[in-house]
């Protein structure tokens, strides 16, 4: 049987309407919500660098995290500070936590099933909601480093157009590489600049989170729901 070759059906590719691969990026990003939200078990570990362009003079700070979670009642949420120390807020089910280790002040309460609201403030917590955009569009593929190994992603630009930022700035699109397999975000790139850029006072802000440990749905090492102040 007679085919047309496959070099002469790729130019086709390029008579597909834009909306074509805008409605593809807003239903990754739909998976992907629907993903975090159905989540059981998951570790993440990453970085969170901030960066501001301003006056002339740049500057950076970088924060490391920790994020697990077994249900239905165990979590950790760590920040590694370059020059503060950790914070650590953990449950093991039966306590709450709550330690930091410059000043050694340490808490311990009742677990109470509220507590899990400490979740939501972590790094990852917004990819439960990452298809409350304007418009998203596919803007490539791209591999990153993910566990020592390159992880295939989809790049997806996202418009947050009316996100509520400092006053006189405005948000500027956010960049998400998708793992095309599990449908988790391992990187983030997004920020927001002064409404007036062209003026010598301009400020650019730009945060970019970087996944570099992840494992999801699957058992969780039972030392990360104990308090190990020494590391």
């Amino acid at each position: 049987m007679n085919s047309t070759p496959v070099r002469r059906l790729l130019p086709l590719l390029w008579l597909l309407p834009p909306s074509a691969f805008a409605q593809e990026a807003q239903d990754i990003l739909a998976k992907v919500a629907q993903n975090y939200q159905n989540m059981k078990n998951f570790h993440f570990e990453g970085a969170t660098l901030s960066e501001t362009k301003a006056k002339g003079v740049d500057t950076t700070n970088e924060t490391q995290f920790v994020v697990a979670y077994t249900e239905p009642d165990k979590f950790r949420v760590e920040l590694r500070y370059p020059t503060a120390g950790n914070w650590i807020r953990l449950s093991d089910g039966k306590n709450l936590y709550d330690f930091r280790t410059t000043s050694k002040d340490r808490k311990k309460e009742d677990y109470d099933p509220s507590d899990l609201r400490i979740l939501k403030g972590s790094p990852i917590s917004g990819y439960e909601f990452i298809d409350r955009v304007n418009t998203a569009k596919l803007a490539g593929s791209e591999s990153v480093s993910v566990d020592g190994k390159d992880v295939d992603c989809f790049v997806i630009e996202a418009d947050r157009t009316g996100q509520t930022v400092l006053p006189g700035m405005k948000a500027l699109p956010t960049r998400y590489w998708v793992d095309k397999a599990r449908l988790i975000v391992l990187r983030q790139v997004g920020g927001s600049k002064s409404e007036d850029s062209a003026s010598v006072n301009s400020t650019e802000n730009t945060r970019t989170i970087t996944i570099t440990v992840a494992h999801v749905n699957e058992p969780v090492p039972e030392t990360l729901f104990a308090l190990n102040p020494g590391k």
